[in-house]
């Protein structure tokens, strides 16, 4: 971006300087200065764009498993969200048996997010190939981003910590990754879960 927009300036007053045509140098620095002030403010921009965002607050509706939940947004839209970076053991269908410890991930997911407003936040993908929101779920909307936050406050972390899910990172989706691996070290340290009898 700074590139494309401030080159031909920077060229021109180097073709200058070249050409041996006499600049004022109290013009230049003041030249110089406004342009560095209006480098800072586009890497200001930047980093707060590259921030991690909260899109919405929703309530949840309908818990289907320990990952996937239905809620609804302030327009009354229903939305399916898969919980990203986790996969909870499947619960049973008409077509399959449960897998261990589904049940007790449905339970814990329903406990702690059943009729509550929870904060959405997307990382990289909109969706997967079924429809269904890729989104982070969080318990309350984070003021700074810091690990005693994460651990408390994010679902995927809760559910990881707890025993109820392995951390799964799927394409692009994995900004708290490295978060997640050390929250299922712990788990799996402390035979927690699914991991009991590891």
């Amino acid at each position: 971006m700074f590139v494309r927009k401030h080159i031909l300036p920077v060229l021109f007053i180097l073709s200058l300087l070249v050409s041996g045509c006499s600049l004022n140098t109290e013009a230049l620095g003041e030249w110089m200065d406004a342009l560095s002030a209006t480098i800072e403010v586009t890497e200001d921009s930047t980093a707060e764009e590259s921030e991690s965002v909260i899109t919405e607050a929703v309530t949840v509706v309908y818990v289907i498993d320990g990952d996937t939940i239905w809620v609804e947004n302030d327009r009354g839209e229903r939305l399916k969200i898969r919980i990203i970076g986790v996969d909870a053991p499947e619960t049973e269908k008409q077509d399959r048996e449960g897998e261990p410890f589904a049940q007790e991930a449905f339970e814990f997911a329903s406990q702690t997010l059943s009729d509550r407003i929870v904060y959405l936040e997307r990382d990289v993908s909109d969706t997967d190939q079924y429809g269904r929101l890729l989104r982070y779920v969080w318990l309350e909307n984070p003021s700074e981003d810091d690990a005693e936050a994460f651990n408390q406050s994010n679902f995927s972390a809760l559910l990881v910590r707890g025993g109820y899910a392995r951390v799964v990172a799927y394409g692009e989706d994995t900004r708290y990754e490295s978060r997640l691996r050390d929250l299922e070290r712990l788990a799996r340290q402390d035979h927690i879960g699914i991991w009991e009898y590891s």
